[in-house]
């Protein structure tokens, strides 16, 4: 089963639409638009995931020795070179 939303009550309360499981079909004017469906995620396993990436950058962080700011000093100085190098801005 789907719901069904005017495109207007459909934007206002899209945060609420994204959080359920239904597919919700969009309307104007009576006729349909769009269909929504919302993609179910495993929240728990996302911040598993996270959580993870976290230790190994600071595994490897202490393994190189350097701190969180030396690591994003050293990127925005490669990002820079590479910019002049490319022209790009």
């Amino acid at each position: 089963m789907s719901l069904t939303a005017p495109v207007r009550e459909f934007r206002k309360d899209l945060a609420a639409y994204i959080d359920q499981s239904e597919p919700v079909t969009v309307t104007r004017h009576g006729q349909t638009v769009g269909l929504f469906i919302p993609v179910r995620r495993d929240r728990k396993a996302e911040i598993a995931a996270y959580s993870e990436a976290a230790r190994k950058a600071s595994a490897l962080l202490t393994q190189l020795n350097m701190t969180e700011d030396e690591a994003v000093a050293e990127f925005e100085a490669l990002r820079r070179a590479e910019h002049e190098a490319t022209g790009i801005r």
